[in-house]
């Protein structure tokens, strides 16, 4: 948006055409006056957030006195755009009556707000000196920076400026990693394909045996690219799910080191342990609806005080989700969060239950049973519409019918059900399949205690 006024004399010009019929050609325009050209008197920015004022008026590339005008004004707003930090800017102007006249500019900037940090691996200098070098050589730097291909070029090109040092024609590649889903990242890797892992080791370990931790860590591991964030969430969650079934909720991982596998072309990752002391239960807390408090404190299977087990934490969790589901919470999400305490050697517990809305019965579908065995099935079936849905009943039922007896010839049965998230109404449908009748079951079974000879000669593994 573009605005000029003139200081001297206000002048007002309505930019409305008078009706014309469909058949009159169109009277001819007079031609818009531009304003003239004038000295810069001041310019303002409006709209920064992550960005400074000093940094926007360089790029800019506008000094006080210097001669401007639209023109010269379109080009230095077009050439912050380029930068492609700002997903919009606009200008407006005001020019005084004097000989020349002078400008008031304020360009008004829209930044980018996706942004992301920044990490860098493989480049063989220090993340702290690399981020060092760009605050002092890129032109509006910023710690978490768009995803877009100019500014990632940008910074591309400044990361090899830096590593020329040490490691001369190296090329850098930059681009949006999903190695931490929970944080994406402007990942600077040399452009070349990372190494994989071969092999892990580990030392420092007492609590867990080396090889329980190997065999862990190593199935998960071996084959990966090697990635710093990937390498630490293989890590976490691999070797401190062992220690903190056993008590060990501060494991930490020193010092990690790679060098060149001597068998093929992968890395060996050396991980050294700390195991830190053993916890106990702290305080257990719940946030959310959906179940009454005192029943889930009554079915909890930990106390405080008690020695800290990680696996129960989880199982718990599920337990509870579990629950919920069964009255009819389908959507129910339950999360946890544990906090140390150092201090008191404990380890805080958090629930965060999200029930979602009810699901109720509203129609069972059955399938494969001709029209005079479909009502049996209806009859016996338990679940009354409008009631909350329980997903663990149908398979229950199936099992009820099959101890019955009450067909002669079943075979396979199973169930599934759809969720209308609109409605919250659930739709089961059972499927049945004919199978052998009892004489028939009883007569195999016959044959094959027949088969089973004195000397031996039967067997139930094929050859």
């Amino acid at each position: 948006m573009r605005s000029i006024v003139c200081a001297a004399l206000v002048c007002f010009c309505p930019f409305m055409e008078a009706a014309q019929s469909r058949n009159e050609a169109p009277a001819p325009k007079a031609a818009k006056k531009q304003p003239p050209p004038g000295a810069l008197h001041a310019v303002n920015i409006k709209g920064n957030q992550l960005y400074s004022t000093a940094g926007i008026l360089k790029e800019l590339g506008l000094r006080v006195g210097q001669r401007v005008d639209p023109q010269v004004i379109e080009q230095a707003r077009k050439k912050l755009l380029g930068t492609e930090l700002f997903s919009n800017v606009t200008d407006e102007y005001r020019f005084s009556g004097t000989v020349p006249p002078e400008y008031n500019l304020t360009f008004e900037v829209t930044e980018i707000q996706q942004i992301f940090p920044m990490r860098f691996e493989r480049l063989g200098m220090s993340p702290d000196a690399i981020q060092k070098y760009l605050q002092a050589h890129v032109e509006l730097y910023a710690d978490r920076i768009p995803g877009t291909e100019g500014v990632l070029r940008r910074y591309s090109q400044a990361v090899e400026q830096c590593i020329a040092q040490t490691h001369p024609n190296v090329k850098v590649r930059a681009a949006i990693s999903n190695d931490d889903p929970q944080q994406l990242a402007v990942l600077f890797t040399p452009d070349i394909p990372a190494p994989t892992i071969s092999q892990v080791t580990v030392t420092g370990n007492q609590a867990i045996d080396t090889g329980t931790i190997l065999r862990v860590v190593n199935q998960v591991a071996v084959g990966v690219p090697l990635s710093d964030t990937r390498l630490k969430l293989i890590l976490d969650g691999a070797i401190k799910p062992l220690y903190a079934a056993k008590g060990y909720a501060a494991v930490t991982f020193p010092k990690v080191e790679t060098e060149p596998s001597k068998n093929n072309l992968g890395v060996v990752v050396k991980v050294e342990i700390k195991e830190g002391p053993l916890f106990t239960f702290g305080l257990i807390h719940f946030h959310g609806s959906g179940m009454d408090e005192d029943e889930i404190r009554a079915n909890i299977p930990f106390k405080p005080g008690q020695a800290f087990n990680g696996d129960q934490v989880v199982k718990f969790r599920l337990e509870l989700q579990h629950r919920m589901r069964r009255r009819g919470l389908l959507d129910a999400t339950v999360t946890t969060q544990t906090q140390t305490d150092d201090s008191k050697r404990a380890v805080n517990v958090t629930y965060n239950v999200i029930p979602g809305e009810v699901y109720n019965f509203q129609t069972l579908d059955i399938n494969g049973l001709d029209i005079t065995a479909q009502p049996a099935i209806s009859r016996l079936w338990g679940e009354k519409a409008g009631h909350p849905f329980n997903p663990d009943y149908p398979d229950f039922f199936l099992k009820r019918v099959r101890q019955e007896g009450i067909f002669d010839n079943l075979g396979d049965t199973h169930s599934d059900y759809t969720a209308d998230a609109s409605t919250h109404n659930v739709t089961v449908h059972l499927y049945f399949k004919g199978g052998k009748t009892q004489a028939q079951r009883e007569k195999e079974k016959q044959e094959e205690k027949d088969k089973r000879t004195v000397d031996g000669s039967w067997s139930p593994w094929p050859y």
